[in-house]
């Protein structure tokens, strides 16, 4: 066992890790999703960019999370990463991926509540700090990109437009 562990419930420790599996399977998907608008048949840089660009950060966030989990003198426990969906275009992706931050809301809504299960007072902080208003701010604006996806419509000039804006966005 570590000598700096201190006030860190196994529960806790456990959960990191599910978090951090939950963050990595986000940063496979966006990836995956990146290449897909990257294909000459698909050609949407502006989507590319945007899910590259969300693949970098789930990435980060779930670095900063093994990096806390050893901070705390925990060992982090790495899972399988489920595979992608196929895209079939730029609403499945953006819905696919509100369904995703939503899955990484919740699963960090109920590991903040084990932090406070076991009155893990630096936890709570750290998550709140660090992940809890940002996944809101995430889930805001890819649904504001939902609605006006919709708006667009399909394969036009709308959806070329719209990728030219979601590229200088990202």
């Amino acid at each position: 066992m570590s000598i700096c562990r201190q006030n860190f419930a196994s529960a806790a420790e456990k959960h990191l890790s599910e978090q951090i599996n939950v963050e990595l399977t986000a940063q496979y998907h966006y990836n995956s999703a990146a290449a897909y608008f990257d294909r000459d048949d698909v050609a949407l840089p502006g989507f590319k960019k945007f899910f590259k660009k969300s693949s970098e950060e789930e990435g980060e966030h779930a670095q900063m999370l093994i990096d806390y989990v050893n901070k705390r003198g925990g060992v982090c426990e790495f899972s399988a990463i489920e595979a992608p969906p196929k895209w079939t275009g730029p609403l499945m992706a953006m819905e696919a991926a509100l369904a995703m931050e939503m899955k990484v809301n919740a699963s960090l809504l109920s590991l903040h509540k084990t932090a406070e299960d076991n009155d893990d007072a630096q936890m709570c902080d750290f998550l709140a700090s660090n992940y809890l208003g940002e996944q809101i701010d995430g889930q805001k604006e890819i649904a504001d990109l939902i609605t006006n996806l919709k708006r667009v419509g399909g394969d036009n000039l709308g959806l070329f437009l719209f990728d030219q804006q979601l590229g200088s966005r990202a």
